[in-house]
């Protein structure tokens, strides 16, 4: 292939590409809400398929009658486990939410013993260097006393209540979308070899079978790394509901909503790049700063614990194989959230995953293998030999 053909394969790839990503922005941006319904729908129905098979084989019953029993009986399962948790989630948040605003009241006395803790560490410094230093910490914290001296600042709380307000709006359209997959799942689920064929009937036959091999590479795949992480959120969330009640019985540790900080935690700990330590061990600094010594080697301790856990179970639960580079999973949260939200933090590193799969198996090219350097020849150095 010579210099021109190159030229012309790299400018069409990289069209190709650009054309996927400006689909795949106005996809999810503008389309994926709209079509979210019936690909959940299309989702269970996929997932009932073995079950309903089996049913149909080992008894009279028609797969319809099979398809919508199960439909029903799985959302019935779901929507009662996810109400029980929003309650239970929604009552400890509450509690949560008002327990922080009184902790954030409490900032001014907290800016004033971290300025002495500061001050009285800061003896080994020239007196110069000390006194200039000083001066700088007192300055500042004067101009943080007199921005938090009125308290807690409860306009900071619109945008979160405004978010609350017009989540409450979309709830009957949420009722109808429920409503509208259930529908589409019993249909879809009793007829899935139609739409399957239906699906499958809109590409050519080069592209059916990269679908279907995409299908058989990134369904189990996935599936497994959402079951790696389940189980490290399970985990997780036991480590610290038991080691903050250890914390309690012990009486170091004397604050409530165990749960919902549990939870919250174990969330944070599986978004890339994050980890526990976001949360923990900022709490242990504060409590060290506040002269709460216990509970801050308690909490250090609780940290030392979890990570080890994890560093353990980790390799074991989930394939290194599905794994992107920190730099490439770190740019994927920011665009996914500059782009779709809060949802883009775990969209866009997910989607990496995939492209990543589906490159290495060659369904896709996107990014090239870069052939290893093959060591140079050794020169030959002629002898000198003397006459």
């Amino acid at each position: 292939m010579d210099a021109l053909q190159r030229k012309k394969k790299f400018i069409i790839d990289v069209i190709y590409i650009a054309f996927v990503l400006v689909i795949f922005y106005f996809f999810m941006k503008y389309a994926f809400g709209l079509f979210l319904p019936f690909i959940l729908a299309l989702t269970v129905a996929a997932a009932l398929q073995r079950p309903v098979n089996f049913i149909c084989k080992k008894t009279p019953l028609k797969r319809g009658i099979v398809s919508v029993f199960l439909v029903l009986f799985s959302v019935t399962i779901i929507l009662g486990l996810l109400t029980a948790l929003v309650v239970r989630i929604g009552v400890e948040l509450r509690g949560f939410v008002q327990y922080l605003i009184i902790q954030l009241q409490d900032i001014p006395s907290f800016i004033a013993k971290l300025e002495s803790y500061v001050s009285s560490h800061l003896s080994f410094l020239p007196d110069r260097i000390e006194s200039a230093v000083t001066s700088f910490m007192s300055d500042k914290v004067d101009s943080l006393l007199n921005n938090a001296g009125s308290g807690f600042d409860f306009s900071a709380l619109r945008t979160p209540l405004l978010g609350v307000w017009n989540t409450v709006k979309h709830i009957p359209s949420t009722i109808v979308a429920i409503v509208i997959s259930v529908v589409a799942c019993c249909f879809m689920t009793a007829d899935f070899a139609t739409v399957r064929k239906i699906i499958l009937s809109l590409f050519r036959a080069e592209t059916r079978d990269k679908i279907i091999r995409s299908k058989k590479l990134l369904v189990p795949s996935l599936s497994k790394m959402a079951k790696a992480y389940g189980i490290i959120i399970v985990i997780t969330f036991s480590e610290l509901v038991l080691g903050l009640f250890l914390l309690k019985l012990l009486g170091i540790y004397e604050g409530g909503y165990i749960f919902i900080f549990a939870l919250i935690t174990a969330i944070i700990d599986i978004v890339p790049i994050l980890g526990t330590g976001t949360v923990l061990v900022p709490w242990a600094l504060y409590c060290l700063l506040d002269g709460k010594i216990s509970l801050a080697i308690g909490i250090f301790v609780m940290y030392a614990c979890i990570t080890i856990i994890r560093q353990i179970i980790e390799p074991k639960l989930v394939s290194n194989q599905l794994g992107i580079p920190p730099f490439a999973t770190i740019i994927a949260m920011y665009v996914g959230s500059q782009i779709f939200g809060v949802l883009g933090i775990f969209i866009l590193p997910i989607t990496l995953v995939m492209v990543k799969l589906l490159n290495e198996e060659g369904i896709i090219h996107i990014f090239h293998k870069l052939d290893e350097e093959k060591p140079k020849p050794a020169e030959k150095i002629d002898e000198v030999t003397d006459d």
